[in-house]
C-alpha cells in the first residue's frame, strides 16, 4: 500500500461518512409495521393484515383480539394493504376449534382482502412505523 494522498483520505471521508448516514437514517432496510385495526368505529379482533409492498411482496401479521397487529420486514415505500378476517366458528376454516370461539367477530366486506384492490394506500419509511388501519365504510363491494 502506497502513501495515502489527501485525494484518497478526502474520498475514504465520504464514503465513510455517507455510509454512516445510511446506517442512522436507515435507508435500504426495512420496517415492522404495528397498529390496530378497526371498521366503523369497531375493533376488528380476527384475521390477518396483508402489506404488498413497494417490491411487489407481500407481508403479513395475524391481528391479534384486542385489534393489534405486526408485520416485519416490510420494503420502504408506497404499500397498499389488506384486511381478511373471515367467520372463524366455520369448520372449513384452518383455524383450532380454540380459537373459533370469537363472539367479538363480525364480517368485513371482502373489498378489503385484496391488498391491491382495497383502496388502502399509504407509505411506509425504515425501521418501526406505527400504523393504524381504520377501515373505510363502505358499498361492501
Amino acid at each position: 500500500m502506497g502513501p495515502q494522498t489527501p485525494q484518497k483520505n478526502s474520498l475514504m471521508r465520504w464514503w465513510l461518512g455517507a455510509f454512516l448516514l445510511a446506517g442512522v437514517c436507515g435507508c435500504g432496510g426495512t420496517a415492522t409495521v404495528t397498529g390496530k385495526v378497526s371498521y366503523q368505529g369497531r375493533t376488528v379482533t380476527y384475521g390477518s393484515v396483508l402489506i404488498l409492498g413497494s417490491d411487489k411482496k407481500t407481508r403479513f401479521g395475524v391481528i391479534q383480539p384486542d385489534g393489534s397487529y405486526t408485520v416485519e420486514g416490510v420494503t420502504p415505500g408506497a404499500v397498499k394493504i389488506g384486511v381478511i378476517s373471515r367467520d372463524p366458528a366455520k369448520p372449513a376454516s384452518k383455524v383450532p376449534a380454540s380459537a373459533r370461539a370469537t363472539p367479538t367477530w363480525f364480517p368485513l366486506p371482502p373489498k378489503f382482502e385484496d391488498p391491491a384492490t382495497s383502496g388502502i394506500v399509504g407509505t411506509v419509511g425504515s425501521g418501526r412505523v406505527k400504523h393504524d388501519i381504520d377501515l373505510p365504510a363502505g358499498d361492501g363491494s
